[in-house]
């Protein structure tokens, strides 16, 4: 038996700045797409990139704590101080 995909969308509504609106839309019409389609693309690329940097910190993490060399584990501690802390 093949198993069944259900399609759960769900419609929500969100209040966008007028700038925000204004790019949003201008990105649909260079696209040819419409603005619900490009939002799901921008909220998807904002998903996907906030994953890649929770696997690139969790992946420092793991060098630092695994690192043996004190000046090589200063590096990555200000790294790792730079991507948490925005420095």
């Amino acid at each position: 038996m093949q198993a069944q995909i259900i399609d759960e969308r769900a419609r929500i509504s969100i209040s966008l700045t007028p700038e925000m609106n204004a790019e949003i839309s201008n990105r649909a019409k260079e696209t040819g797409m419409s603005m619900n389609r490009t939002i799901q693309q921008l909220l998807r690329a904002g998903i996907d990139a906030e994953h890649q940097k929770k696997q690139r910190l969790e992946e420092m993490l793991h060098r630092y704590r695994e690192c043996a060399d004190p000046k090589e584990a200063e590096r990555l501690g200000n790294e790792l101080g730079a991507m948490i802390f925005g420095r």
